[in-house]
């Protein structure tokens, strides 16, 4: 194991494990034992949808709230349309209607019947977990997922942004001291986990999300850049969740850092393979570190 001028590991071959769940009770695909390839689905279900909204029945309808349940079409947990009639009121035999319609798809999670009011909630949303990794299967979580175990090289960046990303490792560059531009890109990247050296450029990162590269590893990036690439400032959390098209990381630090030799002959050596990696990073105590992960058959 060699450890870089930040203490990062870079691990030419060394046993993973990784818990893969989802944050819910679901359907687990695989026992114990099972060889799996990274795209492998592992667990299935739904969460809980955090889209609401709460509809005023009983002004709609004109009627005392601890009356709407008997004007209601709709009951608790049935689904709803957006602009879906859910309650109506009528009288003088129908030449008086008044209506309540939904204002968004959904259903009915709760009829608050003292308030006159229900709570309508967006759809459960699918979640799953895929291995990830290649490997076989060394734990089954009952209901939420599995544990696989593969081994491979191992390598950890200072920081990254997006979460997990899976192609063929391919390089752009010849030399870790070379930048990495949209003069050396190639249509041939789409889909790829590319390699740069010291640095990308904004124009490159941007290039890439739209070309469909899913993933570079770089020396280093300038800061500024990676803001306006991300549209936000970056924050003193835990990266991961952003929604750029690509993930990047980061193997040296802010700025023009060539990529250290070890680092770059170490993925030279594994250019063309299926790759996996992972752009979270805790910023602040860097108890998590994005990493690049290369199964060794």
């Amino acid at each position: 194991m060699i450890m870089s001028r930040y203490g990062v590991k870079l691990e030419e071959e060394t046993l993973v494990r990784k818990v893969r769940r989802i944050p819910a009770k679901g359907e687990v695909f695989v026992n114990v034992g099972d060889v799996v390839e990274s795209e492998t689905v592992i667990v299935s279900g739904t969460v809980r949808n955090p889209e609401a909204m709460e509809v005023n029945v009983s002004a709609k309808l004109g009627v005392d709230p601890d009356q709407i349940e008997r004007y209601m079409l709709k009951k608790e947990g049935e689904a709803v349309v957006k602009d879906e009639v859910i309650a109506i009121f009528r009288a003088f035999f129908g030449a008086l209607t008044k209506t309540c319609r939904s204002p968004m798809d959904g259903f009915i999670d709760v009829l608050l019947r003292k308030a006159g009011r229900v709570i309508i909630r967006g759809h459960p949303i699918p979640v799953e977990a895929k291995a990830h990794i290649p490997g076989r299967i060394l734990e089954v979580i009952p209901g939420e997922g599995a544990v696989v175990e593969s081994r491979g090289a191992l390598i950890n960046g200072v920081f990254g942004v997006g979460g997990e990303a899976r192609g063929d490792l391919i390089f752009a560059v010849d030399q870790p001291r070379e930048a990495l531009t949209t003069e050396v890109m190639e249509e041939r990247y789409k889909g790829k986990i590319l390699v740069g050296g010291s640095i990308v450029t904004l124009d490159a990162l941007r290039k890439s999300a739209e070309m469909g590269i899913r993933g570079i590893i770089t020396g280093g990036v300038d800061q500024k850049d990676l803001i306006d690439f991300l549209g936000q400032e970056i924050g003193v959390g835990v990266t991961g969740t952003e929604e750029v098209g690509l993930t990047l990381i980061v193997t040296e630090g802010f700025g023009i850092y060539p990529m250290q030799d070890e680092t770059f002959r170490l993925l030279k050596s594994h250019e063309g393979k299926q790759t996996s990696i992972d752009g979270t990073t805790q910023i602040r105590q860097m108890m998590l570190r994005p990493e690049i992960f290369v199964p060794i058959q």
